[in-house]
C-alpha cells in the first residue's frame, strides 16, 4: 500500500488531531465512501509532516460527517524518524493547521510494527489493516518480564499463547529458555511437535513439602496463633531434626497428638488441648486422604523441577488437572521451589543462563483478587511478580476473567494481548491497569473477532489490532459442535 494523501489537519487540541477528508485528495477510483471502510479504519495509522521533515503518527479514534463533509479525529501516537527509520512514542512538536494528511506507505509500517533486529525473530502477527505488515515486538520484554493474555472464552487465547511459544522457538533454536505451562484444563498436550515438549502427568510430578519453612507450613495448615501454630512448629522441628531433609508427612498427626498429651498436665487439659488442635487435625487429615496429592508432595524421588533444568527440551506441560485445594499446595510448592532455586543461584553468584518462563493458564483460578478468598499460590507468583525480572523469571498471566485476579499482580504486566471482551467489569477493570494509547482500542474490546487481538505495552512497538499467527499444532481447546453430540438412545 502506497502513501496517498487525502485530507487536511484543521485543528489540533492537546493531543487530539481532527482532519478534513478532501474529495479531491482521495485514492484514485476509489470513492470517499469506500475509501474510508477501505483505507481508514479505527485504530488505523495516519502520517503528517512536521516542520523539522520527520513524520507525526496518528491513530484514528472517530470517522463522522457533518455539514456534509467528512471528518476523521485522531489521536497523537509518535514520531516515525524518516532518516534513522525508527519510531518513538510521544511529540514535542506538532504539525501546522492545513498540513496534509497521508496514509503510511508499507515501508513505514513495517519499520512502526517490527523494528529490525539482528540477532533474534520475533513477530506475533499480521498488522489488521495490511496483511502485508508483519507485527513483532522485543523478547527481551515479552518473556524477560511478564505478559497479560486476555479474553473471553472462545476467543483465541490459548491459541495466542501456543502460537507465541511455537513461533519464538522455532524461529530462534539457539536461545536457551524453558516455558513452564500450567495446563489446568488439558489442553495443551497436542500443541506442540514431539522434540519441542515433555509432559508430566500429574501422578508423576514431584514437589516435596519440606521446602517449606515453618511460617509456610503455617499457611499451608491454617494454623492458628494461639496453640495450634506453636504445636505445629515444634512438632515439625523435632520431626526434621533427625539429619535428613525429608520427613513423613504421615507422622505430623501422631507427633501432634504425643505433643498434646506431654504438653497436658491432667486427662482435662489434655482434652482442652486436643479441642484447640481440632481444627489443624482435620486440615492435615484432608491432605493426607487425598492419596495422589500425597504421592507429588511427599515423594524422595527427584523434584520435577529439577528435571525440568535437566531437559533439553523448552516446553515443559504440567497436567493440573486436579481439585482446586491440591491445585492449590501443589502451586505453592512449585512457586517456592523456582523462587529458592532463583534467589540462592543469585546470592551464590553463580551463572544461570537458562531463562524461565511460567504460564499461567486460567490464572484467576489461583491468584485471586479476595482476600477473604486468597490462595496459597497468590504468595510466591505475587514476589515473582515483583522480582522474577532480576531473577530470570516472566509470567504469562492468561484469564477470561481478569477482574478477578490480583490488581497487584496484574499490574506488574508491562505488556498485554486482549482478545473480545465483553464483560463491561473486566473492561473496566483492564481499563484502570493497563497503558492503552486511546480509548479507540478499549472500546473495539468488545467487537474483536476471533484471533484478532489489541497488542499493548512494552513488548510492542506500537499499540495496534493484530492477527494472531496460525498455530501448529493447535491446542485442545476447540469450541464444541453440539449436532455432533449424539441424541440418547443412538
Amino acid at each position: 500500500m502506497q502513501s496517498e494523501s487525502f485530507g487536511k489537519i484543521t485543528k489540533i487540541t492537546g493531543s487530539k488531531v481532527t482532519i478534513c477528508v478532501q474529495y479531491s485528495d482521495a485514492v484514485n477510483k476509489v470513492s470517499i465512501d469506500n475509501f474510508v471502510l477501505n483505507y481508514v479504519s479505527i485504530g488505523a495509522l495516519l502520517g503528517t509532516k512536521l516542520v523539522d521533515g520527520r513524520t507525526l503518527v496518528l491513530t484514528v479514534e472517530e470517522i463522522y460527517e457533518h455539514d456534509m463533509e467528512h471528518f476523521i479525529s485522531a489521536s497523537i501516537s509518535g514520531i516515525y524518524d524518516n532518516v534513522l527509520q525508527k519510531f518513538s512514542f510521544g511529540t514535542n512538536s506538532y504539525p501546522l493547521i492545513g498540513e496534509r494528511v497521508s496514509t503510511l506507505n508499507n515501508d513505514v509500517l513495517g519499520s512502526i510494527f517490527a523494528p529490525k533486529t539482528e540477532h533474534r525473530k520475533a513477530t506475533i502477527g499480521t498488522y489488521i489493516y495490511d496483511s502485508t505488515v508483519p507485527v513483532g515486538y522485543d523478547p527481551d520484554v515479552l518473556f524477560g518480564k511478564h505478559l497479560g493474555v486476555y479474553g473471553n472464552t472462545g476467543s483465541g487465547k490459548t491459541c495466542t499463547v501456543v502460537s507465541i511459544i511455537q513461533n519464538y522457538i522455532r524461529e530462534n533454536p539457539g536461545k536457551d529458555i524453558k516455558f513452564i505451562i500450567l495446563d489446568v484444563n488439558g489442553e495443551y498436550r497436542t500443541a506442540f511437535e514431539d522434540c519441542e515438549y515433555e509432559y508430566y502427568e500429574f501422578e508423576s510430578l514431584r514437589f516435596n513439602h519440606t521446602i517449606l519453612n515453618n511460617p509456610e507450613y503455617g499457611r499451608l495448615f491454617r494454623a492458628a496463633e494461639g496453640t495450634q501454630y506453636p504445636a505445629m512448629r515444634d512438632c515439625i522441628t523435632e520431626l526434621s531434626a533427625h539429619g535428613t531433609q525429608w520427613w513423613d508427612l504421615n507422622s505430623l498427626e501422631d507427633k501432634l497428638k504425643a505433643w498434646a498429651n506431654a504438653t497436658g498436665t491432667d486427662n482435662f487439659s489434655r482434652n482442652q488441648i486436643n479441642g484447640y488442635l481440632r481444627t489443624l487435625y482435620l486440615r492435615i487429615e484432608s491432605i493426607l486422604d487425598d492419596t495422589q496429592l500425597m504421592g507429588v508432595i511427599n515423594s524422595q524421588d527427584e523434584d520435577t523441577f529439577q528435571r525440568i533444568l535437566k531437559s533439553d527440551k523448552k516446553v515443559h506441560i504440567l497436567d493440573l488437572q486436579v481439585s482446586i485445594d491440591a491445585l492449590d499446595i501443589v502451586l505453592y510448592l512449585l512457586f517456592k521451589t523456582i523462587y529458592q532455586y532463583k534467589v540462592e543461584q543469585r546470592k551464590e553468584d553463580v551463572p544461570d543462563p537458562t531463562h524461565l518462563n511460567l504460564v499461567l493458564e486460567e490464572a484467576h483460578r489461583y491468584i485471586n483478587a479476595d482476600i477473604s478468598e486468597t490462595k496459597l499460590g497468590n504468595y510466591y507468583i505475587d514476589k515473582l511478580s515483583r522480582e522474577g525480572r532480576k531473577f530470570g523469571i516472566g509470567l504469562v498471566i492468561s484469564s477470561q476473567v481478569p477482574s478477578m485476579l490480583s490488581y497487584e499482580i496484574v499490574s506488574q504486566c508491562n505488556s498485554v494481548i486482549m482478545h473480545k471482551i465483553t464483560s463491561k467489569r473486566d473492561m473496566e477493570f483492564l481499563r484502570g491497569v493497563l497503558r492503552i494509547s486511546n480509548d479507540a482500542f478499549y472500546l473495539q474490546m468488545s467487537a474483536l473477532e476471533k484471533q484478532h487481538a489489541i497488542v499493548c505495552g512494552e513488548a510492542f512497538p506500537n499499540d495496534s489490532i493484530v492477527k494472531i499467527h496460525d498455530a501448529y499444532p493447535l491446542p485442545r481447546s476447540n469450541d464444541p459442535v453440539i449436532e455432533d453430540i449424539p441424541l440418547s438412545g443412538d
